[in-house]
């Protein structure tokens, strides 16, 4: 599949194990961009960059995943990008605030990669027929 043709993911993880395994799941179906912490994903969306979904770990250094969802959904540029949140924690409190400030799903780690993959493809589905 020729890259410009792939639908592009933006995983923002700061455990380089988790980068690793998304992007070997993900790779063959999408252009995947990897980057360690919430600011700098935000720096390459602010590059003038454009993601189709972004997949964040609640929380990170500098900016974690949900400062960086609030970030996203008060801006008219990032509004509409599908985002999926990352989490080792099972905080049920966090889980709905997350959603209720815009998240799309919410993952616990250790997740099921192929799981992921299926989110992902239901989300852009969903998304992509709406525009």
């Amino acid at each position: 599949m020729d890259k410009e043709l792939k639908k592009s993911i933006l995983v923002i993880d700061d455990e380089p194990s988790i980068c690793k395994i998304l992007e070997n799941f993900l790779k063959n179906s999408f252009h995947v961009i990897i980057h360690q912490d919430g600011a700098d994903g935000m720096a390459w969306l602010e590059a003038g960059n454009r993601a189709d979904l972004i997949i964040a770990d609640l929380h990170m250094p500098n900016l974690g995943g949900k400062e960086l969802l609030k970030n996203l959904k008060a801006s008219n540029f990032y509004d509409d990008i599908p985002f999926i949140i990352l989490s080792g924690s099972d905080d049920s409190g966090e889980r709905i605030q997350c959603l209720n400030l815009g998240a799309d799903d919410f993952m616990l780690k250790p997740f099921n990669p192929m799981e992921i993959q299926a989110k992902v493809n239901a989300i852009l589905r969903r998304t992509t027929r709406n525009l």
